[in-house]
């Protein structure tokens, strides 16, 4: 079993303030410290973060009693698990996160291209929500598949388009325009520098375009990339929606306390 000396710890502790699972598990690997419920959990960490939530499950599955059944591992299966089933508020605060990350990590089409797929995804999320006669909504499946949602516009309130966002826009001023809360969410969501931002993703290589994004093109838009952070966390406010953005925070300081068993000990000289 490796050992984990103070220059490979802190590179891991860098690692991990990146959210750089990947990274920590090539670290983990070298030092042979690859057989044991960290680097498991680091694996899961990897593809949670990719949205590969039912492969994420079957690395938690995969840890020893005693690491899978305390409460912190419990309510992290419990979170992928609703991630799985499509439950808003859980995708909700993935997304926000995953966004987080990807600016930190200064990637920044990446950043662009969560932030088109969350605002859908939003809008998505208040039309079936006024649409449906349940009182749960799943973010999984036809129900919210573009498809469907165009062909009820369509054929239901004969809102012809093929912009999503147009199209439901269109269908909350004319049936949801008394709700002042869902008017302040459109503010957000169909503000100028929403919009801008949009059109960045869209003249990206993720969207129809070849041009690259930085930082200054972000922030010629908003002041601070955080502040888009901010407006879709007002936007779940206002559709009482609540978000946990912290959740890989929570994580790495698991991975810490794991990993600190690894560690030389104080006065000790490690050699391979």
């Amino acid at each position: 079993m490796g050992h984990i000396d103070k220059k490979n710890e802190f590179v891991i502790l860098k690692f991990l303030e990146r959210y750089d699972y990947d990274g920590v598990a090539d670290i983990l690997r070298e030092l042979g410290i690859d057989k044991t419920d960290v680097y498991t959990l680091l694996n899961s960490c990897e593809y949670a973060i990719n949205f590969d939530f039912k492969t994420a499950v079957k690395r938690i599955d995969s840890l020893n009693p005693n690491i899978k059944n305390t409460k912190e591992i419990k309510r992290l299966r419990n979170n992928l698990i609703d991630l799985l089933n499509g439950e808003p508020e859980a995708i909700f605060s993935e997304f926000i996160e995953n966004i987080k990350i990807k600016l930190i990590n200064e990637e920044y089409i990446d950043f662009l291209g969560r932030i088109y797929r969350l605002k859908e995804a939003l809008f998505k999320y208040m039309f079936v929500s006024n649409e449906s006669s349940k009182n749960r909504v799943s973010m999984i499946g036809y129900m919210v598949s573009k498809k469907n949602i165009l062909s009820i516009l369509r054929k239901k309130y004969k809102i012809y388009t093929n912009n999503l966002t147009y199209g439901i826009t269109q269908y909350i001023n004319k049936y949801m325009n008394k709700d002042k809360r869902i008017q302040s969410v459109l503010n957000i969501l169909n503000s100028d520098k929403m919009e801008k931002l949009i059109k960045l993703r869209h003249d990206s290589p993720v969207g129809h375009g070849f041009k690259g994004v930085s930082r200054v093109d972000i922030e010629e838009i908003y002041v601070d990339g955080y502040e888009v952070i901010k407006d879709f966390l007002k936007v779940c406010e206002y559709l009482d929606l609540k978000t946990k953005i912290n959740k890989y925070d929570d994580i790495n300081k698991i991975i810490v306390d794991l990993i600190s068993k690894y560690k030389v000990k104080e006065g000790y000289e490690y050699y391979e």
